[in-house]
C-alpha cells in the first residue's frame, strides 16, 4: 500500500483521519506514530525495522550527546557512521536489485542525524518525548522524497498541533495535485520514455534524444514533486505544516538556483552539514572550489550509489563554481531569457548523466545530442512519437514552469466566488482523471 493506491486512499487515509480527529491530546501523537508504524510494515517490515533500530539508537544516544557526556563527540561519530553507512550499504543492494526498500532510507536516519548533530552544536533542544521524536523522524507522508525538517521546525507543532478547517482542505487538494503529478503526468511520461528508448536503441535520432532527455527530467521533476505534494497534504489533513520541497526547477535562473528550488530540503542539509562545515566560501577560491564540487556531488549521491549520479553533482557542480566565482558580481549586466536560456541547456545536458545506465551510454547520448557519427535528425517513429504525445509534453511543460500560479492568484483575487467554484471543480476533475489512471 503506497501513497498511490486505491487502499491507501479510501481506506487507511480516511480511517486514519477520522480516528486522529476523535482522539484529544497524547493520544493522537501515539495514534499517529503508531500509523506511522503500521503504514511502513505495510509496505516494508524490513523498512520498519532498520528505521526504527537507527532512529531509535540516536534517540538514546541523544540525552548524553545534550549533557556533554565525556564522549559525546565519539557519540555523535558513532551516530554519523552508522547512519552513512546505512544509507551506502541499502543504496548499494538496491541499485544491485539485491534488495528492495520502497521508501528512502535517507529521510528517517538524516532526520534524525541532523538533530543529533544540532543537539551537540546546542542548536536545538534535546527531544525526551519519544512519540514526539518517532513522529519527528518517521511520520509516514515525508518518507519518499522528504521533506527532511529539523527538531526547531516539527515538534512545536507534535506539541501544539492546529486542526483546521483551511488546513485539512488545503492538505486535500494537494495530496490530489501530488497524486496527478505522479500517476497522470509522472507514469504517462515513464511510458514515452520508454518508448523512445525502444525507438533509440532500433534507429538513434538526434530529435528522438533530445525528447527523451527532456521527457526525463519531466518524469523526475513530477515524481518528486508529486510525492513532496502527497506529504505536505497528508501532514496538513493531520495537522502537520511540512515545508515545500520543490519550486519550479526549470525556472531557475542559473544552475545554484536550481540547487535552490530543487529538493529544497536535501540541498539545504547538504549545504549546513557539509558545505558550511568545511567554511562555504571563507577561505579563497580553491577552497570554495572544493567545497561546492564535494556539495553538488554529495546530491548527487543522495538518489543512489551509481557513478553517473556523481557526475551528475560533479557536472553541475562546475556551472555553480563559475558563477560563484565569477559570473554572480556581473549578473544585473546579463539578461534575465539569456540566463534562463542557460540554466535550462545545463540543467539538460547534466540530465544525460542523471538517467544513462552507464557513463559510456550517456556520452554516446551526448554524441547523438549534438549530431556527432552521422545520426540523422528525425525519423518516423519519432515523429510519429511526437505527433501522438505532443498535448502530454505540453501539457507537462506548462505545469512545471508554474506558470499557472500568478494567473490562478490573479483571477482569484479579482473573481473569488467563481474561482472557488472552478477550483473545486478542476480538483473533483483532476481526482477522478486520476483515480482513473490508476484503476
Amino acid at each position: 500500500m503506497d501513497l498511490y493506491s486505491l487502499g491507501f486512499l479510501f481506506i487507511f487515509l480516511p480511517l486514519g483521519a477520522l480516528t486522529y480527529y476523535l482522539l484529544r491530546g497524547r493520544a493522537r501523537g501515539i495514534f499517529l506514530l503508531l500509523l506511522s508504524f503500521l503504514f511502513v510494515a505495510l509496505l516494508s517490515p524490513l523498512f520498519l525495522l532498520l528505521m526504527v533500530i537507527t532512529v531509535g539508537l540516536d534517540y538514546l544516544l541523544a540525552k548524553p550527546i545534550a549533557y556533554a557526556h565525556p564522549k559525546a563527540r565519539a557519540m555523535l561519530f558513532f551516530c554519523v557512521a552508522k547512519d552513512l553507512l546505512l544509507f551506502v550499504v541499502c543504496s548499494s543492494l538496491i541499485e544491485l536489485d539485491r534488495l528492495y526498500l520502497p521508501l528512502s532510507i535517507s529521510i528517517a536516519a538524516f532526520t534524525s542525524l541532523g538533530y543529533v548533530t544540532d543537539l551537540y552544536h546546542g542548536e536545538t533542544d534535546l527531544i525526551e518525548d519519544p512519540v514526539a521524536y518517532g513522529l519527528f523522524c518517521c511520520f509516514f507522508g515525508k518518507l519518499y522524497v522528504g521533506p527532511i525538517v529539523t527538531a526547531n521546525e516539527f515538534i512545536p507543532q507534535v506539541e501544539k498541533a492546529s486542526l483546521t478547517t483551511d488546513g485539512v482542505r488545503g492538505g486535500m487538494v494537494l495530496l490530489i495535485r501530488g497524486l496527478a503529478k505522479k500517476v497522470i503526468l509522472a507514469d504517462s511520461l515513464w511510458e514515452l520514455i520508454l518508448r523512445f528508448q525502444t525507438l533509440s536503441s532500433e534507429s538513434p535520432t538526434v530529435l528522438g534524444t533530445w525528447l527523451t532527455i527532456i521527457c526525463y527530467i519531466l518524469y523526475i521533476y513530477f515524481l518528486l514533486s508529486g510525492f513532496s505534494d502527497m506529504a505536505t497534504g497528508t501532514g496538513a489533513i493531520f495537522g502537520l505544516d511540512l515545508p515545500e520541497n520543490f519550486h519550479h526547477p526549470l525556472q531557475s535562473s542559473s544552475v545554484t538556483d536550481f540547487f535552490s528550488r530543487f529538493n529544497i530540503s536535501a540541498n539545504h542539509f547538504v549545504r549546513k552539514y557539509v558545505y558550511q562545515a568545511l567554511g562555504a566560501e571563507d577561505n579563497g577560491p580553491l577552497s570554495t572550489s572544493v567545497n561546492i564540487l564535494l556539495t553538488t556531488m554529495l546530491m548527487g549521491l543522495w538518489y543512489g550509489i551509481r557513478l553517473n549520479y556523481l557526475v551528475w553533482g560533479a557536472f553541475l557542480g562546475i556551472f555553480i563554481i563559475i558563477e560563484v566565482l565569477y559570473i554572480e558580481k556581473h549578473a544585473d549586466l546579463i539578461p534575465a531569457p539569456l540566463c534562463r536560456a542557460y540554466t535550462f541547456v545545463a540543467i539538460l545536458i547534466s540530465f544525460c548523466w542523471f538517467c544513462g545506465d552507464s557513463l559510456r551510454a550517456s556520452a554516446h547520448a551526448l554524441q547523438v545530442m549534438f549530431g556527432a557519427g552521422h545520426i540523422p535528425g528525425i525519423n518516423s517513429g519519432c515523429l510519429y512519437l511526437l505527433e501522438s504525445h505532443w498535448l502530454l509534453l505540453l501539457v507537462s511543460i506548462y505545469f512545471c514552469t508554474g506558470l499557472s500560479a500568478p494567473l490562478h492568484k490573479r483571477f482569484t483575487r479579482q473573481h473569488p466566488d467563481a474561482a472557488r467554484i472552478i477550483s473545486l471543480t478542476a480538483n473533483l476533475l483532476l481526482l477522478a482523471t486520476a483515480l482513473a489512471y490508476m484503476v
